[in-house]
């Protein structure tokens, strides 16, 4: 490989992440590395497909500003359509925010309740970087899904989705053999006392 060839490459890269729009707007030391990572991919290609801009904040504490003040603080500048997944472990703040253009294109009580809320530990110190990680990713992802199928296209980076109609059935499996396990159960219990 030649030296000119080298530059060239190493200048590419530099400048590729010089210029690179950073969707992690703010994270102090709430996600772990990987997860930035992948965020800043999934980021990218949503924005590149879909021209919405999905950003996260992961803060330790607010702070001298109220939660209000921090939130425009980081949303003054982003362009429309955006998205902002804003966490701070302080206050036990989780909120999803969103531009009016992109606020139509998915649910956002659902998202909290459904993949956010569903995986947040019970116990304070349970809040490491990897469960504050597993929490806001799960929420990212499924925002990026929604708005990824609101605009029919489709995300390579995304985790795959799951087969509605396969967790239904098997569900509905589960409840079929816990009744006939309760059945055998009354059944057995009746002859023994017949």
């Amino acid at each position: 490989m030649s030296k000119y060839l080298k530059v060239g490459i190493l200048s590419l890269f530099f400048c590729t992440f010089m210029f690179a729009k950073p969707y992690v707007l703010e994270n102090q030391n709430q996600l772990i590395d990987k997860t930035v990572g992948f965020i800043e991919i999934l980021s990218s290609e949503v924005y590149e497909k879909t021209g919405v801009s999905l950003y996260v904040v992961a803060l330790e504490n607010l702070g001298s500003k109220n939660l209000q003040e921090k939130q425009q603080f980081f949303i003054r500048n982003l362009k429309n359509p955006y998205v902002l997944l804003f966490f701070a472990q302080f206050e036990k703040k989780i909120n999803i925010i969103a531009s009016a253009d992109a606020e139509k294109m998915f649910d956002k009580k659902e998202v909290y309740w459904d993949y956010i809320v569903s995986l947040i530990p019970k116990k304070d110190d349970e809040l490491t970087p990897q469960n504050i990680s597993a929490f806001l990713l799960n929420g990212f992802v499924d925002i990026a899904d929604r708005i990824a199928e609101y605009h029919d296209v489709e995300l390579e980076h995304s985790f795959p989705k799951q087969n509605k109609g396969v967790q239904i059935a098997v569900r509905t499996l589960l409840y079929v053999m816990l009744f006939v396990l309760l059945l055998l159960f009354v059944f057995v219990y009746l002859r023994r006392r017949g």
